[in-house]
């Protein structure tokens, strides 16, 4: 899903802590088999039992040669010889539960759309009901329509930076989030001698924090 835009993919990879991550606006390099197989060797070795990666549907190399998920089974496959399944979502990802943000949002962006709508005139520019930081905006639908094509430009002339800045702030602090955890490499000779066990506890104290265990899954 999400066609020629990353967003879906990327923050599917932060939620679900993938090991490597394909998306349109940041191309990986033409080896990406090697880089790849070499990710998922790394971590299999460090304990991991499973190896997630997410490809979005208009993932590209530096080349801008397609990559899907079928290309990256086979990969997987025959280097590693991992048992390996693709799942491609559509109505399952559609159908799952709201979160509670996904509710206030959708209350949120509701009433903006209606007193949009009560205050338009006829001259008035059509606009997008949109959300900039936690603030519901209205965006002209014009500048909507020319900021992705100067997205599809950016793409088409392979300025991968101008690509993701044209994303946003959002889009822009996700990918670094992203490029800076997988930077992340199991310590080296960290494994254990034979019959000796390790077992770490953490106990987190006070009200709900968003993607603590995230931080926690990785550093601790």
């Amino acid at each position: 899903m999400g066609r020629h835009c990353g967003y879906l993919a990327l923050v599917a990879a932060l939620a679900s802590e993938a090991d490597f991550c394909f998306i349109p606006e940041w191309p990986v390099p033409t080896d990406w088999p090697t880089v790849l197989c070499h990710k998922l060797r790394m971590m299999r070795e460090a304990g991991s039992r499973l190896n997630i990666v997410i490809v979005a549907e208009g993932a590209l190399d530096r080349e801008g040669k397609c990559i899907t998920a079928e290309s990256v089974r086979a990969v997987v496959k025959e280097t590693l010889h991992y048992d390996t399944r693709t799942t491609v979502l559509g109505h399952v990802q559609r159908g799952g539960s709201p979160s509670a943000f996904d509710r206030l949002l959708g209350c949120r962006m509701g009433a903006e759309a209606v007193l949009a709508l009560m205050e338009m005139t006829p001259e008035s520019d059509p606009c997008v009901v949109s959300i900039d930081g936690n603030v519901i905006v209205r965006v002209p639908l014009m500048q909507c329509v020319q900021r992705t094509q100067a997205v599809k430009k950016a793409m088409d002339e392979r300025d991968w930076e101008t690509a993701v800045k044209l994303r946003g702030r959002s889009f822009q602090r996700n990918l670094q989030t992203y490029r800076l955890l997988t930077k992340v490499e199991p310590k080296k000779n960290f494994a254990d001698p034979p019959g000796l066990v390790h077992n770490l506890a953490v106990i987190n104290v006070g009200a709900p924090a968003g993607g603590l265990y995230f931080i926690i899954f990785f550093f601790a």
